[in-house]
């Protein structure tokens, strides 16, 4: 899958010529990139930033298959609506001028073969890359290490992921769970909406950086195995409701973070 090449519609004809195509359940395109846009500066504050890489997805609803991607050549926290591209099934660009991430076939393996998620999320943040650096184990510490029990799936490959075959395998890594490690590198996150899957990346990245901190203070405490499973039917009866209200409280962060800078605030 290219990560330049041939330079489509701009967002706006595409967005024309498609209008009242992509209405449905998960809102109209200008929405969609908005919400992307809005979920790359939400994890840049969370302590998902790491130069220009990292990307987050959502699937669109019309043309079938297709998905918003955030562009290469920009950081998570700089991305507006104007910095997402509309991407195929097999990586053709359908919208947008700008570059794509080389990563790309993370994002369409994953939806070819899990029709149920419509948001993935890869980032670099450093708590969890350290850990898929280390030998150490995933350990559930916090609430926020719940929806991962009993631990994220793994990919045992520091590679780039640049190619369909290695998009599949991060895909076949990730299984049925909403989460995999890749080895030296980073996560990979997928969900049913745009909000879990941020809310989990930053789940994620939170447990991992408690249980670092407990393990600089002492023995790792789990939490046992018959709480786990409690706390499990009880968080995720809640999961959507949860992050949905996660999302917009760090949005309204974001949002006033953003008003400050426009403002020439500190």
């Amino acid at each position: 899958m290219p990560s330049g090449g041939h330079v489509g519609p701009s967002v706006a004809e595409e967005l024309e010529r498609l209008d009242g195509a992509r209405r449905g359940a998960a809102g109209t395109a200008d929405d969609l990139r908005e919400r992307l846009a809005l979920a790359c500066r939400i994890l840049a504050t969370e302590g998902h930033e790491h130069l220009q890489l990292g990307h987050v997805s959502v699937r669109s609803d019309a043309p079938p298959d297709a998905f918003w991607v955030k562009a290469a050549g920009i950081g998570l926290a700089e991305v507006t609506p104007d910095d997402v591209v509309l991407v195929g099934a097999n990586g053709d660009r359908l919208a947008g001028d700008r570059p794509l991430h080389r990563e790309v076939p993370i994002h369409a393996e994953i939806y070819r073969r899990r029709p149920d998620v419509r948001a993935v999320v890869h980032t670099h943040a450093l708590f969890a890359a350290a850990l898929t650096a280390s030998e150490a184990g995933f350990r559930i510490v916090s609430q926020d290490s719940i929806p991962f029990a009993p631990a994220p799936a793994r990919f045992e490959s520091a590679r780039l992921i640049v190619n369909r075959e290695l998009g599949a395998a991060v895909a076949e890594a990730l299984g049925d769970r909403s989460a995999v490690l890749l080895r030296n590198h980073g996560i990979v996150v997928a969900d049913a909406t745009l909000e879990g899957a941020v809310y989990l990346a930053v789940a994620l990245e939170r447990s991992i950086r408690t249980q670092h901190a407990a393990a600089v203070l002492g023995d790792v405490r789990e939490i046992d195995a018959a709480d786990v499973e409690a706390l499990r039917a009880e968080l995720g009866e809640s999961h959507a409701e949860r992050a949905r209200s996660v999302f917009e409280s760090l949005s309204r962060s974001v949002r006033g973070a953003d008003q400050r800078v426009s403002r020439g605030g500190g």
